[in-house]
Order: C-alpha cells, then sequence, then structure tokens
C-alpha cells in the first residue's frame, strides 16, 4: 500500500541508479579505450624498432634515401600507431656502441630507444577529475640493438 507523498520515490531511486550505471558503463569504456590505446603505442614503438635496427630508410623514386633514418623512423611509429602518436611525442635515444649514432638513429651496432610519451584524454569527465589535469600520460619504450648493417646506410 503505497501513500500519496511516497509517489515519486521509485523515480527517484530510477534516476539515481541508472545515473550510477551509466558511470560505470562509460568508465568501462574509458578505461576500454585507454588499453587498446597503449596497446596500439607499444605496437608501433616495437615496429618502429624492428625497422629501426636494419639500417634502413624510406626512399625516394631514385632509390636512394628521401628522409633521414631518424624521421624515417620517426614516420613508421606514426604510421603503425594509427595515428596515435604525433611526431612531436616520440623521442629516439642512441648509445654509442662503435656506430657513432648519427642522426640520433644509431649507426651499426649501436643501441637505439624509442620512446612514446602521449596524453590520453579521458572521455568520461567523472572518470578524468581523478587523474591531474583530466589526462592520464601513457608512456611506452622499446630498446634494440643495431644489426651489423653496411656504415654507409646510416
Amino acid at each position: 500500500m503505497t501513500k500519496a507523498n511516497d509517489s515519486g520515490q521509485a523515480l527517484v531511486e530510477i534516476a539515481i541508479s541508472l545515473a550510477i550505471f551509466f558511470l560505470l558503463v562509460m568508465g568501462t569504456v574509458d578505461f576500454g579505450y585507454l588499453l587498446g590505446t597503449k596497446v596500439t603505442l607499444q605496437n608501433a614503438v616495437r615496429q618502429g624498432g624492428r625497422y629501426a635496427i636494419t639500417g634502413q630508410c624510406i626512399t625516394g623514386s631514385g632509390g636512394t634515401c628521401s628522409q633521414t633514418r631518424y624521421n624515417s623512423i620517426v614516420q613508421t611509429v606514426e604510421n603503425t600507431s594509427l595515428g596515435v602518436a604525433k611526431g612531436s611525442e616520440i623521442v629516439l635515444t642512441c648509445t654509442d656502441k662503435g656506430g657513432g649514432c648519427p642522426n640520433g638513429a644509431g649507426g651499426p651496432g649501436d643501441v637505439v630507444t624509442i620512446t612514446v610519451t602521449h596524453p590520453y584524454h579521458f572521455m568520461t569527465g567523472l572518470i578524468g577529475v581523478f587523474f591531474p589535469g583530466k589526462t592520464c600520460t601513457l608512456k611506452v619504450t622499446s630498446t634494440f640493438t643495431n644489426e651489423m648493417f653496411p656504415p654507409s646506410e646510416s
């Protein structure tokens, strides 16, 4: 038996329950996109490293390098990241092991580290308030030792 002043109680309970439910659903979707972005960046860095160790560069129509090795590696990471990583977020560092680290991309036998630091912006405003600046900084790194390619290719 309901009283006259209890008629809106069920409506208020449903409204509160649905708000919490949708927050959980959107939070789950948001963290799913966060995880997908991180995996995409990890794959891009790994593919960029695999490209880097061979000593290759992007070639033009004449078969000569149309870009430096550094720019070729950055472009490979950008292309493999499906547009997530921007050139300004990609950093290559080289540890000289005998190749001389030409152009920061390393020579034969050098150790090259590719790092992408990407700010992820949350779609759900209520989830974003738990992070400074409403962003989560994703940082992925991969380190490779260059193959012993001819130094003229570096």
